[in-house]
C-alpha cells in the first residue's frame, strides 16, 4: 500500500470519526459548528439535522470512500473518491469567501484561516492517490 493511499485513508478515516461523533454527541457537534436547534417549542427536532447531516451522511459518505479505496485495486475506480475530496475543496472554498466577505461580528476570532487550512488539507489528503497518478 503506497504512502499516498495511507494519506487519504487517514483523512478519511478522520472525516468519518467526526461525522461518527456527530451522530451519537449532536450537542458536541452543535458546539464544533456553531449553530443551534431551533428554540421554538413548536418546532422540535434540531438535533435530528445535527445527526442527519453532520453525523450519518459524512460518516457513510467517508466510509464508503475509505472502503472503495482500500479495496479497489484500479486508477478508475479511485476517481470515485474524487467527489468527497471536491466537496472539501468546496467547504475550504466557502469558507474563504466568508473570511473575506463577513464582517467580524461573523467569525470566530482566528479560526477561520485554521478551518480553511484543515478543509484544503483534507481535499488533497483524501485525493492523494488519484493526484499521485497524474
Amino acid at each position: 500500500m503506497s504512502a499516498y493511499v495511507l494519506i487519504s485513508a487517514a483523512a478519511l478515516t478522520f472525516c468519518a470519526l467526526i461525522g461518527l461523533g456527530a451522530l451519537f454527541a449532536p450537542k458536541w457537534a452543535q458546539g464544533v459548528v456553531r449553530l443551534v436547534p431551533d428554540p421554538a417549542p413548536e418546532r422540535p427536532g434540531g438535533f435530528s439535522e445535527f445527526r442527519a447531516t453532520y453525523g450519518g451522511l459524512l460518516f457513510m459518505l467517508h466510509i464508503t470512500a475509505l472502503i472503495i479505496l482500500l479495496r479497489v485495486n484500479n486508477p478508475v475506480v479511485l476517481l470515485a473518491i474524487m467527489p468527497i475530496s471536491a466537496g472539501w475543496f468546496g467547504a475550504g472554498l466557502g469558507r474563504t469567501v466568508s473570511y473575506l466577505a463577513d464582517g467580524p461580528d461573523n467569525r470566530a476570532p482566528g479560526m477561520i484561516p485554521i478551518w480553511i487550512a484543515v478543509e484544503f488539507a483534507l481535499a488533497l489528503a483524501i485525493a492523494a492517490p488519484v493526484l499521485h497518478l497524474g
